[in-house]
């Protein structure tokens, strides 16, 4: 590798002119790393910039210690939802380092071994949130690296559009530090003052990306001016907050969003079976991370009273559709179940699974984290056996009831054939897709399509490879998302 040593302000810091990518860090040895976020806050608590970041953070770290600048809205009330690790400062913009070392302080008292740190209006992408900053942590140790810097992106008056003219997209910041030791802040008093403690000599760049808010709506923009205009900030370094002369945008990718920042359904048919409607929730429940951005709920197709009746009293989450032709084919109605659920849905990504399919840990954030706006991602299935298996399926029977399953020997097999990669083609379900490139594409055809030759296509092969397909969204297995099928669950119930 080649190094260029950078000083700043008496700091030594050891910059690698190549950037890590974080797909490059697949293979890093994963060792127990404590990982404490880093926050301090003045009034940004009804923006809505601090709850995101927050969120972001519990995602990944094992703590957070936060300050409050002595906010005047509710800042410190949603602070606490977080952490218990809380300390207030006057209001003393100037004095921002000083309150960030005791800030380091509280963070230190933790025993951390490494330290992340992001303003309230600052978040990764989704690469950093879904495991790629740990990761870093783990590179660092293991190759004497003890900082870490990213590149702002600029959303600019929405979140359509990043800024890259002039300095808007040059912004390089070490925002991940090792525990050296020896970590403190050049404390004085300023604007624009070095946001990053003494103690660190090696840092490196990574592809992972910062999304700052500061500039994503109008008004956010003509505060941050008029702050600090009044901090006494002037000449180019304040009006180009506001000029637009030189405006370059670029557009801003969906996948860049972090999961926590996105609104997810998975939607579960379901139509006379209790069993499996308690299968499949309780299996749900049991190994999907849960967060409040995600929701489960069933589709009740044309049910039974019966199972009308209990999902009514044990509370679960559902929606009820009943076909204008009760007397229709079932696989037309099924179709037209899925279509509901995925239309009807409020939510940016939408995940369709079975009722007599059991989950595996990690399955839903293995296989969302390889969403993009080019693939519908399925899961890998293993399947009972009472069919034959398609492409990537694995026939091992596990159970072929509900009541059969042994859920401890299907854990240990996903323990001993999961790795993380992803193939062409695949099964079709579970399945995750973005809702709008769901409605765009029309949802699943009613019914399957009998062929001239008299072969039959699936229906939601013709929604993959005849709908999707031509849109450019390509079809993927995600081979660490592994999910058990039962097979004809319902049907034989």
């Amino acid at each position: 590798m080649i190094f260029k040593k950078i000083a700043k302000k008496g700091l030594n810091i050891y910059k690698d002119i190549m950037k890590i990518k974080t797909s490059s860090l697949t293979s890093v040895s994963e060792k127990p790393v404590k990982l404490v976020g880093f926050v301090k806050c003045f009034n940004e608590g009804k923006t809505g910039n601090l709850e995101r970041c927050l969120k972001h953070l519990s995602r990944f770290c094992d703590d957070i210690v936060f300050c409050d600048d002595s906010s005047t809205d509710n800042s410190l009330e949603i602070a606490t939802k977080y952490t218990k690790h809380i300390i207030v400062m006057p209001d003393e913009f100037k004095k921002e380092l000083y309150h960030k070392q005791k800030l380091l302080e509280l963070a230190l008292s933790l025993n951390p071994d490494w330290i992340v740190s992001l303003d309230p209006d600052e978040i990764f992408d989704r690469d950093g949130e879904s495991g790629g900053i740990r990761k870093l942590c783990y590179y660092g140790d293991q190759h004497d690296i003890d900082s870490f810097s990213f590149l702002y992106y600029n959303l600019w008056k929405d979140t359509k559009n990043f800024r890259t003219d002039e300095l808007w997209l040059k912004n390089w910041q070490p925002k991940l530090w090792k525990n050296t030791g020896k970590l403190r802040f050049d404390v004085k008093e300023g604007l624009h003052l070095r946001q990053y403690p003494l103690g660190l000599k090696m840092d490196r760049r990574t592809d992972i990306k910062i999304l700052h808010y500061g500039f994503a709506t109008e008004d956010r923009v003509n505060k941050k001016y008029s702050n600090y205009k009044s901090l006494g900030q002037t000449g180019w370094s304040l009006e180009r907050i506001k000029d637009e002369k030189t405006l370059k945008l670029k557009q801003f990718s969906r996948d860049w969003f972090p999961l926590s920042t996105l609104k997810i359904s998975v939607i579960c048919l379901i139509y006379k079976s209790i069993g499996y409607a308690n299968f499949v929730f309780d299996s749900f429940q049991k190994y999907t991370n849960l967060y409040d951005n995600i929701e489960f709920y069933f589709i009740a197709n044309d049910p039974t009273d019966k199972l009308i009746d209990y999902l009514d009293k044990n509370h679960f989450p559902y929606k009820l559709f009943r076909n204008q032709d009760p007397e229709e084919y079932y696989l037309k109605r099924v179709y037209r179940a899925w279509n509901f659920g995925g239309f009807e849905s409020d939510s940016d990504i939408i995940v369709f699974v079975n009722s007599d399919m059991a989950f595996s840990k990690n399955w839903l954030e293995n296989l969302l984290r390889r969403l993009r706006e080019d693939r519908i991602v399925t899961c890998r299935l293993v399947e009972s056996g009472k069919l034959r298996s398609g492409k990537y399926g694995i026939e091992k029977n596990f159970g072929q009831t509900y009541s059969e399953f042994n859920d401890e020997k299907f854990q240990n097999f996903v323990n001993h054939i999961s790795r993380s990669e992803i193939k062409d083609g695949g099964l079709f379900m579970p399945c995750a897709i973005y809702k709008d490139s769901f409605i765009k594409s029309g949802g699943y055809p009613i019914g399957n399509r009998t062929e001239k030759n008299g072969n039959i296509t699936p229906g939601d092969k013709i929604l993959f490879y005849e709908k999707l397909l031509p849109m450019g969204i390509k079809h993927y297995t995600v081979f660490d998302s592994l999910v058990y099928h039962v097979q004809e669950g319902e049907m034989d119930s």
